[in-house]
This record gives structure tokens, C-alpha cells and sequence, in this order.
């Protein structure tokens, strides 16, 4: 499908913020005076140093005077996954072939793969063939993208040389060769990645399932999770989200997790209530951009946005 714009972008991070009171983790975009569960003011003093169980624990919620509910943890901004690809050198960055992720990406989106030079740059293949976006135009359409790959700098000169050579061969990627299922932006990327010798980067790109599975399902994922908590407070402003209690001997890898509460909310499934859960919906990758990568086996999921 031919990549197009949206005029509703969103460039900029919306600072989706979270934290945690009286045993709920609370999602917002300004910080309440009281709690929204249960009401509280949330001037207390903060527990910086609280025990990481204390906020699995009712008891360790109230303060010395068995009354109040303590903040467990200081109020903190959600990582937030989309980039702006012209920011990015030599990378591999992905976006909806229409509109945006916040606004429009939905389960069934087509999505659209592109090449950043060492000068931010970018190099894309779509239906009206091979074309190269100037940094300093700024392109509308790639300013909130996913970040799929990279090189460090010592790569940058050869990535630049590689990917001339791979543009070079006009006749590869002209109007005329373009076709939406197996010709299309998905074989560009593809085709100089293998071309560049870059491991693991080159490695994965042997195959267009193994590249999805090991480089755009975990990106989508995770912006997939942002997404949903994002629409759940654009239409109510606040989200509260009841935690599981926790056992005292949990393992290692959890208590690891409870301690880097950033990285707890990529990569826990239960951390957006549902938000990350991993269904599998009826469709993938469309027949738009990032097409035709999986043959005869079953379309790999990509994500699982809900409203």
C-alpha cells in the first residue's frame, strides 16, 4: 500500500505519568491532589526508600500512625517508545503507512519500513519507487516512528557506502518493479541489510521472519501497550490499574523488575491492566508494507492495541 500521512500527528512525547498509592498504580497526564481510588491527599512525606514488597502489602501502605496511605513510590514518566527517524543515523526505523501510532495504529494497520543515512536522511521504497527525504525538510509522516535497528558510528561511512550501491540498482526499485506483496518497502530494507554484513542486524534479515520476530514484533509490543494506556486517558484523564498481590519469595527476575519500575511497565504483561496482553488477532501484517514475510506459516503478531 502506498505510504501516506495523517494531519492528526502526534511529534511529541503526550508525558504519560504513573505512580503507585494504597496498593493500585495510578496512569495520568497531571498529578491528581488526591488519590482517584481512594481518595486520600497525596501530600504526604514520600517512602523513597520503601521495601520493594511494601506496595504488595496493606499494612506497609499506611504511615507510622496506621492511618494514611503512603506514596510508595515517586511519581514517574513513562518511557515514551516513538522516536522522530530523522534523529536517528543509520538506522532501520518503522511506522503506519497512514496516519500515526498514537491516533491510528490499530491491529490490523499496514506498517511502513524505511532506511536513515549517516546525515539522518531518509530512504524509503514504496509505490512511487525509490525516495530520499533530506533531513532538514523534517518529513511530517516519519516524526513519530519506531526504532528498529541501529549501527554505532564506526559502521556509519560503510552503512552510507551500502546503501548507494543498493540504491544504485534502479531498475530494482523502480515504479514498474514495485508490487505490494513481495516487492515492496519490506524487500528494500531487507535487501541491504543482507547486503551490509552487519551482525546481528544482517543475520536477522536472512529471513523475513526471523527480522519480524526479532526486531519489529518487540518494538511494536511495547508501543503497543504505550498506545493503549495513552487512548485509555485521552478519554478519561486518569487510569487506575489494581495490582495482584505479590508473595514475599517471588523470584529473582521479578524482584528485579519491581526495583526499575520503567522497565516493569515494557515488558510485564499485567502492568496496563491487559494493556500487553498477547492475543492473536485475525490479521498481522497487511498486504500494505511489511508484507509476505511469513509464507505459508501463520502471520506472526505484532501487537494487540485495545480500546
Amino acid at each position: 500500500m502506498l505510504a501516506t500521512t495523517s494531519t492528526t500527528t502526534i511529534t511529541s512525547d503526550p508525558g504519560i505519568l504513573c505512580f503507585h498509592h494504597c496498593n493500585v498504580k495510578v496512569f495520568c497526564f497531571t498529578l491528581p491532589h488526591t488519590c482517584p481510588h481512594c481518595n486520600a491527599p497525596l501530600d504526604a512525606d514520600v517512602d523513597v526508600e520503601a521495601d520493594a514488597d511494601a506496595n504488595a502489602d496493606t499494612k506497609a501502605e499506611l504511615d507510622r500512625s496506621g492511618q494514611k496511605p503512603r506514596l510508595l513510590l515517586l511519581p514517574f514518566r513513562l518511557p515514551y517508545p516513538f522516536v522522530r527517524a530523522t534523529q536517528h543515523p543509520c538506522a532501520i526505523v518503522l511506522r503506519p503507512s497512514t496516519g500515526d501510532f498514537l491516533n491510528d495504529y490499530s491491529n490490523a494497520t499496514d506498517l511502513h519500513i524505511a532506511v536513515t543515512t549517516s546525515g539522518g536522511d531518509i530512504v524509503e521504497f514504496d509505490r512511487i519507487g525509490l525516495r530520499r527525504h533530506r533531513r532538514d525538510d523534517n518529513p511530517r509522516e516519519w516524526r513519530q516512528s519506531l526504532l528498529v535497528g541501529d549501527v554505532p558510528e564506526p559502521w556509519h561511512d560503510f552503512w552510507d557506502e551500502v546503501l548507494q550501491q543498493i540504491c544504485a540498482q534502479s531498475a530494482r526499485w523502480s515504479i514498474a518493479s514495485y508490487t505490494e506483496e513481495t516487492h515492496n518497502c519490506y524487500a528494500f530494507v531487507l535487501a541491504f541489510l543482507q547486503a551490509l554484513g552487519h551482525a546481528p542486524l544482517s543475520e536477522a534479515a536472512r529471513s523475513k521472519t526471523t527480522f519480524c520476530e526479532q526486531r519489529i514484533v518487540p518494538r511494536t509490543t511495547t508501543a503497543g501497550k504505550y498506545i493503549s494506556l495513552y487512548r485509555k486517558l485521552r478519554r478519561s484523564g486518569i487510569y487506575v490499574h489494581r495490582q495482584q498481590p505479590r508473595h514475599r519469595n517471588k523470584p529473582k527476575g521479578l524482584a528485579s523488575a519491581a526495583s526499575n519500575p520503567s522497565s516493569s511497565y515494557a515488558h510485564s504483561p499485567d502492568s496496563c491492566d491487559g494493556v500487553g496482553n498477547h492475543k492473536i488477532p485475525t490479521k498481522g501484517y497487511s498486504s500494505g508494507s511489511v508484507a509476505g514475510i511469513t509464507g505459508s506459516r501463520p502471520r506472526p503478531t505484532l501487537c494487540t492495541i485495545e480500546e
